[in-house]
Formats: C-alpha cells, structure tokens, sequence
C-alpha cells in the first residue's frame, strides 16, 4: 500500500473535475437518448477511479467525502435492474449500435470497485455487482454476442471487470463471462467503424504469434483495457497463453508506440510512429495502467522503468497548471487545454468535463499502484522520490519507507526503514536501466555496485532505522531519432526528458536548436522550486523538464540536432 506524500510542487489534479459534478454529474446519469456523446457514460467512473487512487496514495478526508458521495450518486440513479449508464430502456447496450454503453458501466463498475478496494465501502461493491449482473444477464445469459454492439474494442473492456470481481468474490459467473469474452468473441467477425469491412479483433492468437500490437485489426487506445483481462485471467486459471500474448503485445508497444515522453500511440491509436505527433492523454493512462498490471506479474524491473519515464513526462506533461489537463500530449509543439478542443463532447451543461479530464487524476496517481509491491516473500522498491510509504513485510508486519531527496532533480536517495520488529526478507531496489554507475550502501556499508535495469536483492535481517543510500547515475542519456526525427536526438537527464520552449511571437533562431556535445557537458542545474527540473547549457541555452515545457503562448521542442 502506497501512503505517501505528493512531490511538493505537484497536486493530485482531480478537485476541478469534482467540483463541476454537483451540476453536470446528474444529467450524464439519467438515461436520456439526446445530449450524449458515444462515450457519455465513462465519465464519472474515471473521476472516481482516480479518486481511489489518489485516495490510496495521500488519506485525505476531502477527497473521501468526494468520493462517498459519487458512490451515492452512483446509487441514486442505478436502475432497479442494475442499469448504470445514461442512455434510455430502447436504446442502452446493444439497442444503439452507435455508441460505447458497455464501456461506459466498465469504467463506473471498475472505478466502484477500486473505490471499495481502497475504502472497504460494501455500497460501492454492491453497486458495482448490481451492474455487472445486468451486463451478464443481457448478453452472457441473454445469448446476445458482445460484437452485436460495434466499437467492441470499447464495449470488450467489461470483460476486465468481469475477471476481478471473481478474483473478489469467487462467483463463477464472472470467471466465464472474461474467459467467454477473451476465447470466443475476440474471435468472432464484426462490422467495423472505422475500416468499414469486417473484421475480428483477436488479439489472444495474434499476441502468441508475436504480432506487434499496431498491425493487430484493432489497435486503438481502448483496446488496452480490454487486453488487461489477460493479465487476471492468467492469475485465475494459470494458463500461460494469457500472459505470453500480454507480455508480446506490451513489448511490441514498447519497441513500435511509445513516444520519447512515455505516451502511448499516435493521436488515438497505436501506428508504429513513435517519432511522429503526440498521444491524448487518456491514451497514456490506459498504457500506465497495462504497464502497472505487467509489472505485478513480471516483476520485471523494464516495466517499472518505463513506469516511471510515463509518470514524470507523460502523465505530469499531461496535467497543465494545478487542475487541468491536455488532450493531445505531443513531442513538440505545443499543449491545448481539453476543454478548448473536446469542449463539444464535453457534458451537458458544461465544457469543463471530458474524457481526459476526468482521466487526468488516474495517471498521475497510479504510482501509488506500483510505487512498492510485494509478492514470493520479498519487497519490491520501484518508485524514487521524496515521500513516505506504509507497506506490510512479507510477514504481515508494518513496514514504513522513507525516502529523502530532491529526485529526479538530483541522483541521491536516502531510504530510511521503520519496523515493528525485526524480520528477514529481501528488498528488491530497482536500479533504472539509465543509471550506469550507480552507488549504493546499508548503514553505511558499501554494496558491490548494481548492474543497471536489474533490482539489487537486499537479503538480511532489517530492523527500525536501518538505512539505505543510494546515489543513481545522472549523467545525460540520448535517445537517436528515426523517420521524422532522424538525424536529431532526445535528451535525458535521469528519468526527465529535457525540452525547450520559447513564446510564439518569439521563435528561435535558425540552427539555434543545434546543440553540441561541449556546452551539454557543461549543463548546470538552476535552482527553480516551481519546475521539476531547470538545466543550462555552457553557452547559456535553458532546458526544463518536459511536464514544465507547457505555458500559455509556448511552443516547446524535445528532438535536437546534437554536433
């Protein structure tokens, strides 16, 4: 469990969202056939999910009574048969073909389960099982296809929330319903919306085949929830074709679709382009989310890296100012508020609401989901930076971790443990695949030096106030550019992408972006407390973290000809 405090100039990012609900939320409920979008219905289940998450991640009394309360509203407007969505008795599920109703009641059901998850609300559970019910009895028991719907990409989802409400109750139902959706309806042909032919999804088969994710038949964003049925699936029936088309489809995302800044996808899909444009923001919580599910069952210390590039880059990239957040997160250019451009398929009532701003809050939270994981009797440290976090020891005992730094401005970590008693276990610390020096010592004496993009295993009897120190390679790291970008490179500094940015009315120079090896030898931290990161070259040039690139009237560049 992650119990820790927030980077100090950072805010969780949901409070707007909220505070626009007293009059938005109810309309988007009631079922209605006219002032809807296809995915009306995704909204307030993403607000609360990221209130659970954040909830988990700072106990803030604020953020419980807001979310109690959405469970309420939840409540209050849920049919008497289960129903949880906004459309009219004719038209919910598969009466419209034309919209994304089945998603929709995935993210309210998934976000009521994490909200009980957290909290322990039985109101939330029951809601949430009161609309899965209905689901199940519609289609499952119903012998009505899920593909009866179109955009199955979207509606498939459910199928998740299926898998882990039988992992929380143990109701078989559920269990055959995720296993019917991933086996058989993957499989089944479908009218298609955007290819205009029909097609079958069938990402099971083409992951075992070691198809890339963007040359599968359905490769947008949504279809990442769907593909997390894979990873519960596995842990329910331990068959290995789960996991091994989950891992396949998520490194061929890593290698073909993740950007520099650790978004997924190119606008709303996977392409192959990872040098071209940028990725919305709902994008990359949903390939945070997948990560974090690969990481539990991997423990494989690449995904926790690629966790991390997502959370200081993308994810804090996404969030502009202290509430708002962007829909399309690009390499270069320039950052546009949601409501400036999905303000039509915002809510009734209100422009302020939209799929990434109720999603915004969820991606900057989720390191609360893998910030410290524990499994086969041993700890797992994957998450560095100034906080404290309460976990349990393998043996059930409290555990407290303190971390104090100025990271990812700067490499040292001091790590300090605080225990109820002393237990032997091992701590896995993860040493980021960047860090190709790194120092690291217990109480003061030295460990043999960790190899990068592993965990160093710390086995040995741990007892209050021992501590860790641990100084990380800082020394900048490149990424080379193809296609678009060939010729040119991205510059890191730790896990922080480096941009720079000038006013609109103001352009550099030409050939001013060149950089040159000498003056980025000299690079030199600013002191800023307002920005992540503030760093100049010998010759004066500044760069700043690329979550801090974004102003009003800015434009920003993250691929530069290096000589």
């Amino acid at each position: 469990m992650w119990d820790g405090g927030w980077p100090p100039m950072r805010q969780p990012g949901f409070s707007t969202c909220w505070s626009a609900t007293p009059t938005s939320l109810k309309p988007s409920l009631i079922p209605t056939t006219t002032g809807c979008t296809k995915w009306h219905g995704e909204y307030p289940g993403k607000l609360l999910t990221g209130m659970a998450q954040c909830y988990r991640m700072r106990r803030d009394p604020a953020t419980r009574e807001a979310g109690d309360e959405l469970v309420r509203r939840f409540q209050a407007v849920q049919g008497e048969d289960g129903y949880l969505g906004p459309w009219s008795h004719e038209n919910r599920l598969d009466g419209d073909k034309d919209k994304w109703d089945t998603w929709g009641i995935y993210h309210c059901v998934y976000g009521l389960y994490q909200w009980y998850r957290v909290t322990g609300s039985q109101a939330a559970l029951e809601t949430a099982l009161r609309a899965a019910d209905q689901v199940y009895r519609h289609f499952i028991a119903g012998g009505r296809p899920f593909v009866g719907q179109n955009w199955v990409e979207m509606n498939f989802a459910i199928s998740h929330a299926f898998a882990l409400l039988y992992q929380e109750t143990g109701e078989p139902r559920y269990r055959e319903a995720a296993a019917y959706i991933v086996d058989r309806e993957w499989k089944m042909p479908y009218d298609d919306y955007f290819s205009k032919s029909v097609i079958a999804c069938d990402w099971l088969d083409a992951g075992l085949a070691g198809v890339p994710f963007y040359r599968t038949n359905q490769p947008r964003w949504e279809a990442q929830h769907t593909l997390m049925t894979l990873a519960p699936l596995y842990e329910i029936t331990g068959d290995d074709r789960y996991y091994r088309a989950f891992e396949n489809l998520w490194q061929s995302i890593v290698r073909f679709d993740r950007h520099n800044f650790g978004g997924f996808g190119t606008g709303e899909g996977a392409e192959g382009k990872p040098f071209t444009g940028g990725s919305e923001t709902c994008n990359t919580v949903a390939w945070m989310a997948w990560t974090t599910e690969y990481l539990k069952l991997s423990r494989n210390p690449a995904a926790a890296d690629e966790l991390e590039l997502s959370n200081f880059n993308a994810a804090w990239g996404s969030l502009i100012g202290d509430v708002w957040y962007t829909y399309m997160n690009v390499m270069s250019g320039e950052r546009i508020l949601a409501p400036d451009i999905l303000g039509p398929a915002g809510f009734e009532g209100g422009t302020e609401i939209s799929c990434c701003q109720t999603n915004g809050a969820r991606g900057i939270s989720q390191v609360a989901e893998w910030a410290v994981l524990t499994g086969d009797g041993s700890l797992y440290l994957n998450y560095y930076g100034p906080c404290d976090a309460q976990a349990r020891t393998p043996g059930g005992s409290r555990l407290g971790i303190r971390q104090e730094t100025s990271y990812p401005a700067q490499g040292r970590i001091a790590i300090t443990l605080s225990l109820d008693q002393p237990e032997r276990f091992p701590l896995h610390l993860r040493i980021p695949g960047w860090s190709e020096k790194t120092a690291l010592s217990v109480n003061g004496e030295p460990v043999e030096r960790p190899l990068p993009g592993r965990y160093v295993v710390l086995d040995r009897q741990w007892r209050e106030g021992d501590r860790i120190d641990l100084e990380l390679d800082m020394t900048l790291h490149y990424l080379e550019g193809e296609e678009e970008c060939a010729g040119k490179w991205s510059i890191y500094r730790g896990p922080l992408l480096l941009a720079r940015s000038w006013k609109k009315e103001d352009p550099p120079a030409p050939g001013s972006l060149t950089l040159t090896k000498e003056e980025l030898a000299g690079l030199e931290r600013v002191e800023d407390p307002a920005l992540l990161l503030r760093v100049r070259t010998a010759k004066g040039t500044e760069l700043v973290s690329y979550c801090d690139a974004w102003e009003k009237g800015k434009l920003y560049e993250t691929w530069f000809p290096i000589v």
